[in-house]
């Protein structure tokens, strides 16, 4: 999955995401991430009548890139924009509009990896604070599975994101 995000990703950069060091394991908490304030973009996952969720969390530089290179901003506005690193106007709608992207390489990958009862919608996106949890409807003490890889936009430093799913959705056909 994590390929498949960073390949339709990698549409709105200039160069290729490169994915590395991908982890899974399954948890009964929602976990949190590390070094530094990320975007947390949430997801509905519906299988017939049930319906969980979910969250793709990236950090908020990563984030304000590909929303910048989404608007079609010159490398100079994108620095400033990661300078500030505040998310109003334009580049949120941008952000936004990443969100899309990752559902739709979501749907992309469950429905290949046979999941195609699946339906993938996303629900928006919020700043989470360092070592904070993603908020999205969750049963505490239920099941996820948490995925962990590296992420590398261009020529810029690996970072960590993660993705959070419900294990039903990923079984249902």
């Amino acid at each position: 999955m994590f390929r498949r995000i960073a390949g339709d990703l990698s549409m709105l950069s200039d160069s290729d995401i490169e994915v590395s060091g991908i982890t899974v394991e399954e948890r009964t908490d929602r976990p949190a991430a590390a070094g530094s304030i990320h975007v947390s973009f949430r997801f509905s996952l519906e299988a017939g009548a049930r319906v969980e969720h979910g969250a793709f969390m990236l950090p908020l530089e990563e984030s304000i890139c590909l929303g910048g290179n989404l608007m079609m901003a010159g490398p100079q506005q994108i620095e400033e924009l990661k300078a500030k690193g505040e998310i109003a106007g334009p580049i949120r709608d941008a952000i936004l509009e990443v969100g899309s992207f990752v559902a739709g390489a979501l749907q992309s990958s469950m429905s290949i990896q046979g999941s195609t009862g699946v339906k993938v919608d996303f629900e928006g996106c919020q700043g989470v604070q360092e070592s904070v949890p993603p908020r999205f409807d969750y049963e505490e003490g239920a099941p996820l599975v948490v995925s962990r890889a590296a992420l590398q936009l261009g020529s810029g430093a690996p970072v960590e994101a993660l993705l959070i799913l419900p294990p039903g959705a990923l079984s249902a056909a």
